[in-house]
């Protein structure tokens, strides 16, 4: 008794550990979700970010398109009525037009490769971080089973060492004492018995010889 019972306290030890143990898991688990989750919204503002600057780059490079258009316009309208002065100003601004849209096409360029890697590591992130919220939901799952069956077998092995254990041993302790009652009268009865017996006997010898004088004296009357 003494054995097993050492042996119930150990493992109802190791599966209190391993219940703290799931605790800490899950806890840590909903830390590393909501931690992702975070990043996940801070990613995507950072890439609309990227996007609004690559639309502003674009508007700023359709802008200049269109002023260059305007004075390519005065430059040819200068030129037909030959006022030679305005048509070289009005060529000079559109040539400033073009090169600054020249600049926004190189700038565009650049943040379209930049929003493409950043959308391409987004949606790898998001994969990831979709895949860690199944693999934590199955985790998490996984561990309410396996504590729901660690809490049963605790509660099974603390009812055998508390109350089982208990009950025969008080069983035990009662049919010793009840040995030993009957014992007791047993010892008491045999005495009586030998005694009666042996009364039994005197008195059956006694009636014979009796008997036998009532015999005799019987017969000498007779005679």
């Amino acid at each position: 008794m003494k054995g097993f019972k050492e042996i119930s306290e150990q493992i109802r030890d190791g599966i209190t550990r391993f219940i703290e143990t799931v605790d800490d898991t899950e806890s840590a688990l909903d830390k590393t979700v909501v931690n992702m989750k975070a990043r996940l919204a801070e990613a995507k503002d950072l890439v609309a970010t990227a996007i609004a600057e690559e639309q502003r780059l674009k508007r700023a490079y359709q802008e200049a398109m269109d002023s260059a258009e305007i004075w390519a316009e005065k430059a040819d309208a200068a030129s037909q009525v030959e006022d030679l002065d305005r048509a070289h100003d009005a060529r000079q601004r559109q040539q400033q037009h073009l090169s600054r849209a020249a600049d926004y096409k190189r700038q565009i360029n650049v943040q379209e490769a930049v929003v493409d890697r950043l959308k391409t590591a987004l949606h790898d992130f998001y994969r990831r971080f979709r895949d860690a919220v199944k693999r934590a939901e199955t985790l998490c799952y996984r561990q309410k089973q396996t504590e729901t069956r660690a809490k049963l077998y605790k509660l099974l092995f603390d009812e055998i060492d508390n109350d089982v254990s208990k009950a025969f041993e008080q069983a035990e302790q009662k049919l010793k004492a009840t040995e030993a009652e009957a014992d007791l009268w047993e010892q008491k009865r045999h005495p009586t018995t030998t005694e009666t017996e042996t009364t039994g006997e005197k008195t059956d010898l006694d009636q014979a010889l009796t008997d036998l004088k009532n015999d005799i004296l019987g017969s000498r009357r007779n005679d």
